[in-house]
């Protein structure tokens, strides 16, 4: 199944302006937690369970996600943390809703990075607040493994948690991204232990991307 093919993975249009004020709110992250990356907690090896964080987005890419994190092995991938945007009313409860989707230990809300509709240069502000509760997040729960599909959501969980506490970062970009990753996946695609991708042209375009067929 689904859940199978993950643990296989894991054990072994906007305008051109609009673009460069998101990179540059992300680069703003990704900078700040390069500087900081020398203050990082060793991690824990004492526990052959795996404590793990999903990040949902909304919409179809938590339907996605649920597709993928389907029977995950909650005795090996525990404590089980599933985040969502705290604006996400959606997300929760169509999780509930699904048979056969894993039951997390706890859910955890974070500021999204930027709400839909919002302008742009406001998002360089939203997407540091976001960093901020990313790391409170963190220092709380603590994950090994962090597992996200975007969208903008994911972007401070994904980078504080890979530079700044030593977590395993695994992405799997969107099915619908057929030409080129989206800008979560650009920026994340350097830090993350496996990329994957839905379509043999993306891993020809982003050799480091793994595309093992459709997952979700």
């Amino acid at each position: 199944g689904l859940g199978s093919m993950l643990m296989l993975l894991l054990s072994s249009s906007s305008s051109s302006s609009s673009l460069v004020v998101a990179a540059a709110a992300s680069t703003c992250v990704v900078g700040v937690a390069v500087v900081l990356s020398c203050l990082r907690p060793r991690r824990s090896t004492s526990s052959s369970s795996i404590r793990t964080m999903v990040i949902f987005g909304s919409g179809g890419h938590t339907t996605e996600m649920l597709r993928l994190t389907q029977g995950l092995d909650r005795r090996r991938y525990a404590p089980l943390y599933y985040v969502v945007g705290a604006t996400d009313t959606t997300s929760e409860p169509k999780a509930r809703a699904t048979a056969g989707a894993a039951t997390p230990t706890e859910w955890l809300r974070i500021p999204r990075a930027r709400e839909v509709g919002q302008s742009w240069p406001s998002t360089v502000f939203a997407t540091l607040r976001a960093f901020a509760a990313a790391l409170a997040l963190l220092r709380r729960s603590k994950p090994d493994l962090v597992i996200a599909n975007g969208p903008g959501t994911c972007l401070p969980l994904c980078v504080a948690a890979r530079l700044l506490f030593g977590a395993r970062l695994v992405f799997c970009e969107s099915w619908c991204r057929v030409q080129d990753l989206s800008l979560t996946g650009k920026l994340l695609y350097p830090l993350s232990h496996r990329f994957i991708v839905h379509w043999p042209r993306l891993q020809t375009k982003y050799p480091a991307a793994e595309y093992i067929g459709r997952l979700c």
